[in-house]
């Protein structure tokens, strides 16, 4: 099985939000989506953790629409703190099966890997959360057996990334909630999540956990102690490509794209 993990595209119909955002954000994420949908093998599905848009309006998701297009397997979608529940929700509720309620959280299988997406969008804030609904959704899911490999997908990493403002903004609330809950699941387990906008990976209470990179514009890379929010940087722009061989073998690649 393969799965494509990319990550915030923020796409903007008008104007973009942050700073940071590359003027020219749909052409990038179009040139992502058509190495996506060039590859061979063709993917079994594409998981996008968050931040499809940069400010949310239905003018935004319209856009992130026709760029998602060509793409014609599975695609799952998770919020991050710069999408909007209820546009989202309208723009992919005929593809993604989203759960009743106000969180966006949900489960869905490919084949024989089960998918449970975790909203942490905290309205408002740029740092992430879960509540004790959230969790206990979680806990629910994770006590049923299942036979082949889980993957959480979520938005704001709950492991860090060891650059000190960075992490700062990643899951706060419901965070070591959430590391019981994965230390104590005794299969194959993978998180993955975004936000950070630097491509890496990491072992968490026993989980292999990745951040995809963000096209968008990425983050250099700082790990003094304390140090100030890194800016922007030029680097080659990689998705990563993950190879599944049932609860056995994970496999992952990073693929290259020319923005």
């Amino acid at each position: 099985m393969l799965i494509a993990h990319i990550s915030d595209f923020h796409v903007f119909a008008d104007a973009p939000e942050t700073a940071l955002v590359r003027k020219d954000a749909a052409d990038a994420a179009r040139k992502v989506v058509a190495d996506i949908a060039a590859h061979q093998p063709v993917f079994d599905a594409v998981i996008f953790t968050g931040d499809l848009v940069d400010g949310g309006s239905t003018a935004d998701y319209a856009l992130m629409k026709d760029i998602l297009a060509p793409l014609h397997m599975p695609i799952f979608v998770v919020p991050g703190n710069h999408d909007k529940r209820d546009s989202m929700r309208a723009a992919f509720q005929d593809t993604v099966p989203f759960g009743s309620g106000a969180y966006l959280n949900y489960e869905a299988q490919v084949d024989n890997l089960r998918i449970l997406a975790l909203d942490t969008l905290v309205d408002g804030k740029v740092h992430g959360g879960l509540d004790q609904l959230q969790l206990d959704w979680l806990a629910g899911k994770l006590a049923t057996q299942h036979s082949g490999p889980t993957i959480i997908a979520m938005h704001h990493p709950p492991f860090p990334s060891g650059i000190t403002k960075l992490d700062e903004m990643g899951l706060q609330d419901g965070q070591e909630a959430l590391a019981r809950l994965v230390a104590a699941y005794d299969a194959q387990l993978l998180i993955l999540a975004g936000h950070i906008h630097r491509p890496f990976q990491a072992i968490w209470q026993g989980a292999f956990c990745q951040v995809g990179g963000g096209p968008s514009f990425q983050h250099a890379l700082d790990l003094r102690p304390h140090a100030a929010e890194p800016g922007s940087i030029s680097e080659p722009y990689a998705y990563f490509v993950l190879r599944l061989e049932g609860q056995e073998t994970l496999t992952n690649h990073k693929r290259y794209v020319s923005l």
